[in-house]
This record gives C-alpha cells, structure tokens and sequence, in this order.
C-alpha cells in the first residue's frame, strides 16, 4: 500500500515537471539541418542558427534532437538544430 502511494506519488511530479518544464528558457522557431564542419562547435551553431536565443538552451536542444550522448560537434555529421523564429 505504501509502495503503491510512494510510486503514485513520484509519477505525478514526473508528469507536472514535464509538462510545466524545470523553469528553463524555451527554444521558439523551427529546426533545419547543418553540416558540422571542421572547428565548428555546438555553441557556434546555436549562435548562428537561433541568435536570439539563450545558446545554453540551443545547445541542450540540439543535444536532445540529435540523441548525442555529449554536447560534442563532429565534422561531416548532419545535425538538426532549432532556428528563431
């Protein structure tokens, strides 16, 4: 019983912070696709791409969209990114 009170429990902050998101700045705008080239970083391509946007949110978009495992830029890699709107 107590069991089943304390998983109901967690399920529901789980969903409330999913829906109301943990405070941070959403990315407004749609995605595109770039190519990573030699010396590019992520921060670069979020400045490029969405510059009025926070580059930190950008960069954990990308993250995100792309399934990376760390917020790395390899040469040659297609990446979707977000862009403002």
């Amino acid at each position: 019983m107590v069991l089943g009170g304390v998983a109901a429990s967690t399920f529901l902050v789980v969903v409330l912070v999913g829906l109301f998101g943990a405070g941070d700045a959403p990315v407004t705008g749609g995605t595109t696709v770039v190519q990573v080239h030699t010396g590019d970083t992520l921060w670069g391509i979020a400045t490029r791409t969405a510059p009025g946007e926070d580059p930190r949110a950008v960069v954990e978009r990308i993250v995100e969209l792309n399934g990376l495992g760390a917020p790395v830029a390899e040469a040659g890699r297609h990446l979707v990114v977000p862009v403002s709107s």
